[in-house]
């Protein structure tokens, strides 16, 4: 990263693991729920009760030491199986870097960070992110906000994930995997210049999609245009590897389903027929309940060769059948 973003290189770096713990069966349910101040009120259209929580580096509600004004690097990921990240630092913001292991710099290196004050992050999304500690004497919480997963969907509701404190002796701070840094390898920091893939996508978005993956659900399992998966099945689509295609998203389903693909990424330029924003390189996107996304998929690089797979990644559907196979020729 820090070859595309060399102000990386001094920080602090931070490896967040946030994961969803099930409380279907803890006796102090009640008492975690208050813990990470879990509203009381009902998040969003899906109905039930709140069955999970988040932890992070499998500590709840840790504490993160940053001191005020200090700038640290955080990469985040959401390793829950079937959980959304709404990401919010209180009064401050994420400079983000890359979004899904792609700095923002490799596709367009005029824009090679994004200043938001909150993300959604699906489940096995990831964002890589400068952050700057809030001025003394203030409560900072990293948290989620609500999530709105469709009336079918689970219930996804607010709540604090870490503490953001200056250090203080005596109390315990969050645990985390060792980081890997260049400058701790024995010839230093990777001095190579960075490479950069600009590509003009105008005229993709403006073709009919080249194929399009529709999700579905019923009491019986999910589906992918009308199929589950199966292991003996014949791919589904194939690509021509040296190309790029367009693709259409539609969840045809009443709750959130997140689109995932192996071996690549690709643009998400408009959900529901409507350009986004922020275009982003992802590989996987959130796909609104009775709505549609539309993508641009890069199959140039010639080590796809080969089948892969895409699917659902809130994995009790793709387990349950939403996933398929695509052949890269």
């Amino acid at each position: 990263m820090e070859r595309y973003i060399p102000e990386v290189e001094p920080l602090r770096e931070r490896v967040i693991v946030v994961r969803g713990r099930s409380i279907d069966h803890d006796p102090n349910a009640a008492a975690l729920l208050r813990d990470l101040e879990v509203p009381s009120q009902a998040c969003g259209s899906a109905a039930g009760l709140v069955s999970e929580i988040f932890t992070v580096n499998g500590v709840l509600r840790p504490r993160i030491e940053i001191a005020p004004e200090e700038r640290q690097f955080w990469r985040i990921v959401n390793a829950s199986p079937d959980r959304y990240l709404d990401l919010q630092l209180d009064g401050q913001t994420f400079e983000i870097v890359a979004l899904d292991g792609m700095p923002l710099a490799y596709r367009d290196p005029k824009h090679p960070t994004r200043v938001t004050d909150h993300l959604l992050i699906s489940p096995a999304g990831r964002v890589e992110a400068i952050v700057t500690g809030p001025p003394a004497g203030t409560h900072t919480a990293l948290r989620t906000l609500c999530v709105d997963t469709g009336p079918d969907g689970d219930p996804n509701p607010a709540m604090v994930l870490a503490d953001i404190e200056p250090a203080s002796p005596g109390r315990p701070s969050l645990t985390q995997p060792s980081s890997y840094r260049m400058q701790d390898q024995p010839h230093g920091v990777d001095r190579r210049p960075p490479a950069y893939k600009p590509i003009d996508v105008e005229p993709l978005e403006k073709t009919a999609p080249d194929f399009t993956v529709t999700f579905t659900e019923d009491k019986n399992g999910f589906y992918i245009n009308g199929q589950k998966f199966a292991m003996d099945a014949p791919p589904m689509t194939t690509a021509q590897v040296g190309t790029y295609q367009h693709w259409r998203i539609l969840n045809q389903s009443a709750e959130l389903h997140p689109f995932h693909i192996h071996q690549v990424h690709f643009l998400a330029y408009a959900e529901n027929g409507k350009p986004v924003a922020q275009p982003a390189w992802l590989d996987t996107v959130n796909v609104p309940y009775g709505g549609s996304v539309d993508v641009i998929l890069d199959f140039t690089n010639p080590v796809i060769k080969g089948m892969s797979v895409f699917h659902c990644h809130l994995l009790n559907h793709e387990d349950k059948g939403m996933m398929a196979k695509i052949l890269f020729k």
